[in-house]
């Protein structure tokens, strides 16, 4: 098998009060990428962090100081959302100060980092459709968030268009089966080139739930000669990533998705989580790939930087 390709998505959309561990500003983010890549990640996948409040804002200048600063102090791969936009169907107070952002404002950021060699992404999340995002407590039987990201095929067009224009890889998030197609379907028109790179993202509440069958059958319905990960949210992360080293796939992990260890126990980092995908690989005979080993696999531009430089 490949060596395995491991993604720390390192933030999210995540609330400062909903992880008092979570990154909430440029240099801890950097900090994190770093601890991150230490413990094993080839792939850090980054969301902008307004420094004075801590809350996710996608402004460039807040990811450009985050990437300048991670490519200063180590050679991961970077992967800048373009995620996040919603249709909001509630009023959750966690998220009343997200500025509204349309999606081709997002892929305008990602135009305006690469104008700049040294924050050009690597790679940029793709939603290949229109994710429903439940958020749901069971203990409290309640909703805490209700959310479409809604991305027409038009959307789905511009957004590919300008990420070919500037050489950065799209990891085309797909929640549900339909979003697999939707991405075969942008390569058959020619807005996406080359072996597509897939991230199953299993196990949110209004789309796909996170089991093997499922995880078979979007590996079944990508093109051939496709490369692909899993994701699972919440405890849900840990079946879906061994299930995908069983089978080729790559992985990835970080607060985005799931603060737990195991139940009860919460991780203090990013870097923690990371590591224990590594211990799983190895009990399942998957070697970890280098941040340089990952762009071969993905097909990306030799790396010109190296660690510390």
């Amino acid at each position: 098998m490949e060596k395995l390709m491991i993604t720390a998505a390192i933030t999210g959309g995540s609330s400062p009060q909903a992880n008092p561990y979570l990154p909430k500003n440029p240099k801890e983010q950097i900090e994190a990428a770093v601890d991150a890549w230490n413990a094993g990640a080839s792939i850090i996948h980054i969301h902008g962090r307004n420094p004075e409040t801590g809350m996710p804002d996608h402004e460039a200048e807040y990811i450009a100081e985050a990437i300048a600063g991670i490519r200063e102090r180590c050679d991961v791969l970077i992967n800048v959302t373009t995620g996040g936009t919603a249709h909001r169907v509630d009023l959750d107070w966690l998220y009343r100060e997200i500025p509204k952002e349309s999606v081709k404002g997002r892929f305008q950021v990602i135009a305006d980092l690469s104008k700049d060699p040294v924050t050009r992404p690597d790679l940029a999340s793709f939603n290949a459709g229109s994710p429903v995002i439940d958020i749901y407590s069971k203990n409290k039987d309640e909703f805490l968030l209700k959310f479409v990201m809604v991305h027409s095929f038009d959307d789905m067009r511009y957004g590919a268009r300008i990420l070919k224009e500037w050489g950065v890889k799209p990891e085309i998030e797909c929640y549900d089966v339909g979003m697999v197609n939707n991405g075969a379907t942008l390569r058959e028109i020619g807005d996406i080139g080359g072996p597509l790179y897939f991230d199953f993202v299993m196990g949110v509440l209004g789309q796909i739930p996170a089991t093997v069958e499922n995880v078979i059958a979007m590996r079944r319905t990508m093109p051939e000669d496709s490369i692909w990960s899993a994701c699972g949210i919440g405890l849900s992360e840990w079946p879906m990533i061994t299930t995908a080293m069983l089978l080729g796939g790559h992985v990835r992990v970080g607060f985005e998705d799931n603060i737990y260890l195991s139940r009860g126990v919460v991780a203090k980092s990013n870097a923690e989580l990371v590591e224990k995908a590594v211990r799983l690989a190895g009990e399942l005979g998957r070697e970890v790939a280098t941040p340089n080993e990952a762009r071969r696999l993905l097909g990306l531009d030799a790396d010109v930087r190296s660690a510390g430089g």
